[in-house]
């Protein structure tokens, strides 16, 4: 018997290799690497199937499951944020100052 989700893991991780410049695998791991602020550093990834299936309200309309099973990630890279938002930034500082890393 099959792993939950194996062939679609290996599909999705083949198109996140593919889609993202310089990504890897390491163990069972997806490695996407980035420089921001001129720091190097890397997004990691590790799918898991899902135990239960849930739906996501706020998502477009989706094709039936007798309809088709593809992806499309042929957009995805214009779809990324380049930078955080105001608000993710000021939930940062609020977490950092918490930590007791404030800037003053």
């Amino acid at each position: 018997m099959a792993i939950r989700g194996t062939r679609a893991k290996a599909d999705i991780t083949q198109r996140i290799l593919e889609t993202f410049e310089g990504s890897f695998a390491y163990e069972k791991e997806i490695r996407i690497p980035y420089i921001e602020d001129g720091v190097e550093g890397q997004i990691k990834l590790v799918l898991t199937a899902s135990k239960n299936m849930v739906e996501n309200a706020d998502a477009a309309p989706t094709k039936s499951k007798t309809e088709s099973n593809e992806l499309n990630f042929s957009d995805s890279k214009e779809k990324l944020p380049q930078e955080p938002s105001e608000e993710e930034k000021e939930r940062l500082k609020f977490l950092l100052n918490k930590l007791g890393f404030s800037e003053e």
